[in-house]
């Protein structure tokens, strides 16, 4: 009896992990990178290494100069890697702040696996938890997500202090999506559900021509904020991914942060 019940678990444990797999693989996209790759990196950035579980690194780049005073925590989306984010959005480099970016579990050089919204969240806190290692003050913490990265940005405005939140081309929860739907259980990712406990600054931008995560979403999550500091912005035209290469972006966003 005691052996078929093993049995049992072992294959109901096993299920479940194909699940969790399949779920990862319907949502995210990552490129490896082997551990040797080379980035080219600009002055002032280094690279990094955050360890969120003993023996797994997030891999990562550190973009710091000595006039900057706030530090932006910046979360990707769903595919590639950090190459990615210097061939197609290196632009934030250029804003006037310091700027910390990891790749997620499996992505680029960082190992790993994924398995669902609470170890993405945990990895979250980790990545905040290195900001306050490195001296910066919560105040001084600029949360920035950009379409799947919204949802850990948006989780960390629900639990930390910070200076404001920034969420760019944001979704409100994973079964929201259409083409998602039920079928990824273990990345509910509810943003809109965690803006009820958000109290800090925060803006959203959204293009209205978003085919990817239609401008509805982040119409919710600003509705649930809790802030009276709020502030959406609709760029007419504007899709999914090429809203910062537009000339008044840097702006919208040093307004938002000055003014707050």
């Amino acid at each position: 009896m005691m052996h078929s019940k093993l049995i049992i678990l072992s294959t109901f444990i096993l299920q479940s992990c194909m699940t969790i797999s399949k779920q990862t693989k319907l949502i995210f996209e990552p490129v490896k990178l082997t551990s040797t790759y080379e980035f080219k990196l600009s002055l002032g950035t280094k690279e990094i290494n955050i360890e969120v579980e003993k023996g797994i690194f997030l891999n990562g780049f550190l973009y710091e100069k000595e006039e900057n005073k706030l530090l932006m925590i910046y979360f990707q989306g769903n595919a590639k890697n950090l190459q990615n984010f210097l061939d197609n959005h290196s632009m934030v480099l250029n804003w006037g702040y310091n700027v910390l970016v990891t790749d997620y579990r499996s992505f680029g050089k960082s190992n790993g696996k994924l398995s669902g919204q609470s170890q993405m969240y945990d990895d979250a806190d980790k990545i905040y938890d290195y900001g306050i290692l490195l001296g910066y003050k919560p105040q001084n913490i600029i949360l920035y997500g950009y379409s799947m990265g919204t949802a850990m940005a948006g989780y960390l405005a629900s639990t930390k202090e910070a200076k404001a939140l920034i969420l760019e081309s944001a979704f409100s929860s994973i079964p929201e999506i259409g083409w998602v739907g039920n079928k990824a259980p273990n990345y509910e990712l509810n943003t809109a559900e965690k803006a009820k406990q958000i109290n800090i600054p925060t803006l959203l931008i959204h293009g209205d021509k978003d085919n990817v995560i239609s401008p509805d979403h982040s119409q919710r999550i600003f509705g649930n904020l809790r802030s009276s500091k709020k502030k959406r912005i609709v760029l007419q035209n504007g899709g999914h991914g090429d809203l910062r290469k537009r000339p008044e972006y840097q702006m919208l966003i040093n307004e938002f942060i000055n003014q707050n």
